[in-house]
Parts: structure tokens; sequence; C-alpha cells
């Protein structure tokens, strides 16, 4: 993995009344960009917020705050940013590419982000208890990032599930009791705007994660 790789979450506030126009014009920006130093991978609607979500993979980190103002920032609409980046993680490669399902609408998919505390002295062992959580059967996890260096959650779970009930029970009883879980909170993603290619799904996944033997094979 290139030094600079990173993974970056934008969230970008919209102001009232803008909110359509927003959208539309982030969307035209990041279509629009051509440049090989960040690949936009897909854009959500919060529903908690009424705020847009980019997620995306940098390549070449000093070019982007470049990216940031000239793609995103200058989207009609747009009032501020704040960026969450992670040097490190791991993903379930079979269901990150799941998530073009949960774009297009298809398999009634929900979707949700996690934020999550960490117990200062209990870092790793919380990490692998929360990435080896036993199989549930309506909730599945996608990647869990690091983010020790944000102002935000120390760790970041994105969930895929048949029923958004099954999402909260999720994080009560399976995520928040393990030790050295401190707090978590949850933002539900309300709609997709997927951008990156099933291709260039994989190629992030391979670049920038850890996946064990048997997630490559879609396990």
């Amino acid at each position: 993995m290139h030094e600079s790789t990173t993974l970056a979450v934008v969230d970008a506030n919209i102001r009232s009344g803008e909110d359509e126009l927003a959208r539309e014009s982030l969307l035209a920006n990041l279509q629009a960009y051509r440049e090989p130093h960040v690949t936009p991978l897909w854009v959500n609607w919060l529903r908690e917020r009424a705020d847009l979500r980019l997620v995306c993979m940098v390549h070449r980190l000093a070019r982007f705050d470049d990216f940031l103002i000239d793609v995103v920032r200058s989207a009609r609409g747009v009032t501020g940013t704040q960026a969450m980046l992670s040097f490190g993680g791991r993903a379930h490669i079979g269901r990150l590419m799941e998530v073009p399902l949960a774009a297009g609408g298809r398999h009634r998919l929900h979707a949700a982000h996690v934020g999550i505390d960490v117990v200062a002295g209990y870092d790793r062992e919380t990490f692998e208890a929360i990435w080896h959580i036993p199989s549930h059967p309506r909730v599945k996890p996608v990647w869990l990032l690091r983010n020790y260096h944000s102002y935000g959650a120390d760790l970041t779970m994105l969930l895929l599930a048949t029923d958004e009930p099954a999402i909260t029970g999720y994080v009560m009883s399976w995520i928040r009791p393990i030790p050295g879980v401190m707090d978590t909170t949850l933002s539900t993603i309300a709609d997709w705007a997927l951008l990156a290619t099933p291709e260039q799904l994989i190629a992030v996944a391979e670049e920038f994660f850890h996946l064990e033997r048997e997630e490559i094979g879609g396990v």
C-alpha cells in the first residue's frame, strides 16, 4: 500500500432549503472530476442531519485540500465540510460488493455508519473483538476503519441490513457490550449515489484494506 493511500469520509453541511440543489451540484462536480489524486466512491444523504456524506479514496494526500476546495466546497448550497481520514482497517470484500445492490435499491438493503469510541489501552483487543462478532442473521458489517487521529470516533463501521431496526439492535446488543467500547453513535443512510464501478470497489478493497483469505473468497 502506498504511504499516502487514505480512505476519506467527508461530511458536507448543506444550507437549509437547498438540499436538492446541493446534491445535484456536488454530484455534477464529482462526475466532472478527472484528476488521479482522488477516487470518489459514493455519496450518501444522512437522515438525521439532512447533510451529504462523500466516501472516497485519496491517492495523493497532499492534493486532498485542493479536491475539497474545488470539488466539494464549491458546490452550491455547501456551507462547510469536515473530513475523517483512515489509514487502515478491515473489510469483507464480498459485502463491499453488495453496496451497489443497496445503492440501486435492490434487495431492500438498509445501511448505517457506526462511530465507536474505545477506552485507551483496549484499542487492539476491542478492534479484534468487534471485527470477530459472530455472524448476525440480518446485519452484515462491511468494513471497520481506524480513525484514532480524528476528532470523531476512534473506529467507524459500515453496516448493511435487511431491516432497519436490526441495525439498532446490533449496535445495542452486539457492539456496545464489548469490553473497551466506551460509546457509539449511529448515522442512518437514507440515499445513495454510487460513483465507483465494481472494478474500482475491488481495487479499493485490495489496495487499502487488510483482507483475510476467506474474505477474498467472498465469505
